[in-house]
């Protein structure tokens, strides 16, 4: 029989209350707490511990926590929940910078906890149909992997950190290669005070190319990604939920599940502590998307081809 997990969450804005909202209705976990400075927040969550930070939780003999406050946070409250013990799903991005996210990654890997990156784009179920059946083997060597992410985004955030970084964790998690170069340029849409536009060029270790591109101010909404194989072309829409193999002499469409991302996610997180088979964003390839992205944006900064520091990032 599977045992229930003892989960919270920590920060509590627009994220960190979806996240409460799926444990909330989660089989085979129990939300038990939540965290956040702002008493009106704790107040939308009744049946649940409510404290104020991460040392008010560390008593309740949890088994994991979801870390949703700002970034500059992830890195005290991770390593007081690897101190601890404590297994960690983390927003994105995982950290303010490479060192902070390798710290991280390095703890719980050598505590023995599970700690994972929410990079929920991977588990969009149009996309995830493309990953099961790219890793699956179904249309053979991937040899470019093309996306187009344009949406509004109503948040004040870079299109890097809103939008780019999940992409860019994608390009890696379709080809299971990491980055080696990045050619790249970010823009403004008029007079924001947070890049907008950004258009990447990635080389990844297994001869893979990445292009893509993203926007956080289009009035209209595209989420497309598309591998090229040794089999043909795989165009998945993550707007019109179709999946579709274009190969020389033929063209099939796949049927696509019906699925929540962030309740897959979590799905994912939760079967991976309980023993069973599951996909998740480890926090080392988490670090990679650190790493990348602060390529791409010294790349636009100087007009270099740029290598990342993910050197540093996968296992010898």
């Amino acid at each position: 029989m599977k045992r229930t997990l003892r989960a919270a969450v920590i920060g509590l804005g627009s994220a960190g209350s979806a996240h409460a909202r799926i444990l909330r209705s989660l089989e085979h976990v129990t939300l038990v707490a939540v965290a956040d400075t702002e008493p009106t927040r704790l107040g939308e969550f009744d049946g649940v511990h409510a404290v104020r930070d991460i040392d008010e939780l560390l008593d309740l003999e949890l088994d994991y926590c979801v870390v949703a406050t700002p970034t500059a946070e992830h890195e005290r409250i991770g390593l007081a929940l690897a101190t601890a013990g404590i297994h960690a799903l983390i927003e994105r991005p995982l950290a303010p910078s490479v060192p902070a996210a390798m710290r991280l990654a390095r703890v719980f890997e050598g505590a023995g906890l599970v700690g994972a990156v929410a990079h929920i784009e991977r588990y969009d179920p149009t996309v995830k149909e493309l990953g099961l059946r790219l890793h699956r083997g179904d249309f053979g060597t991937v040899h470019q992997v093309a996306v187009r992410r344009h949406e509004g985004c109503p948040e004040r955030a870079d299109v890097m950190t809103s939008v780019g970084d999940d992409v860019i964790d994608l390009a890696m998690w379709l080809t299971g290669c990491h980055i080696t170069s990045v050619a790249a340029n970010v823009s403004h849409d008029g007079a924001r005070p947070y890049e907008d536009l950004a258009a990447i060029l990635l080389r990844l270790s297994g001869g893979e190319i990445a292009n893509i591109e993203v926007s956080r101010t289009s009035p209209h909404r595209e989420w497309v990604v598309v591998a090229r194989t040794v089999g043909g072309c795989v165009l998945a829409d993550a707007v019109t939920r179709t999946l579709t193999h274009y190969a020389e002499d033929k063209t099939i469409s796949y049927e696509v599940p019906i699925g929540e991302p962030l309740r897959s996610q979590h799905e994912a997180f939760r079967d991976t502590l309980l023993g069973l088979p599951s996909d998740i964003a480890t926090l080392r390839e988490g670090a990679a998307v650190v790493a990348a992205t602060e390529a791409v944006l010294a790349s636009a900064r100087t007009g270099a081809c740029v290598t990342p520091a993910d050197h540093l990032l996968t296992p010898a």
